[in-house]
């Protein structure tokens, strides 16, 4: 079930806003940011958002949104960071499994940008806001994926055709068997390895589709 809500409302008198960090059965994951024609000077002020998309070619390119962008709905973004920067060069990064974008002309001063995903979309910190559990592990977790996508043909478009929750349970499983390993992991992790837990007890038992997607993604870039 989605919750209905006005993505521009929500940020009439602020930056950004992430509306729900964690998806459930509720609703998804939710982005939003605002662009405005000039800085508000009341809070951070977004000028430009970078994110990742899949291009033709199945390989990922930077991209970005800026005021005055034309309007898009329910496009696809990759995985990835997601990085707003202020007219300072000030900068609140996010990272992300994927989803869809939409950008919309509120007024004739504002857009506003949100991004979606039935996976999570976490603070990875910066001028503004706090580091949401397990985003830093999320982040190495996808450094790690950078290795195959390196050094194996076709394994950037492998991650790429992969879903959202499918790259998420691929997250969820590899960390709980790091997390299974050793007294020393699970010490590092600390109050995230609840969540950790937690989260793929939920998904396994919310989409089993996804879950064994993960394992066999995990397999096929050789990091299971």
């Amino acid at each position: 079930m989605e919750l209905t809500i006005d993505p521009p409302s929500l940020v009439a008198d602020l930056g950004f806003l992430v509306r729900w960090d964690l998806a459930n059965a509720d609703h998804e994951a939710i982005l939003i940011v605002a662009l405005r024609r000039e800085a508000t000077e009341r809070h951070f002020d977004p000028e430009v958002i970078s994110y990742w998309r899949t291009g033709s070619n199945g390989r990922g390119r930077r991209t970005a949104v800026a005021f005055g962008t034309r309007e898009r709905f329910g496009v696809p973004y990759s995985w990835g960071p997601i990085e707003i920067v202020d007219r300072l060069g000030v900068t609140n990064t996010f990272v992300s499994f994927g989803g869809t974008l939409t950008v919309v002309q509120a007024d004739p001063d504002t857009f506003v940008a949100t991004f979606r995903s039935d996976a999570p979309i976490l603070r990875r910190g910066g001028h503004s806001q706090r580091y949401d559990d397990i985003a830093a592990e999320i982040t190495a977790f996808f450094g790690r994926v950078l290795v195959p996508i390196d050094f194996r043909p076709g394994a950037e478009h492998l991650v790429a055709l992969a879903s959202p929750l499918a790259r998420y349970a691929a997250f969820l499983r590899f960390d709980s068997r790091r997390l299974a390993s050793a007294e020393l992991v699970r010490g590092a992790y600390g109050p995230d390895a609840r969540l950790v837990r937690r989260e793929a007890e939920r998904l396994q038992r919310a989409d089993p589709a996804a879950w064994n997607e993960g394992a066999r993604l995990l397999e096929e870039l050789g990091l299971a």
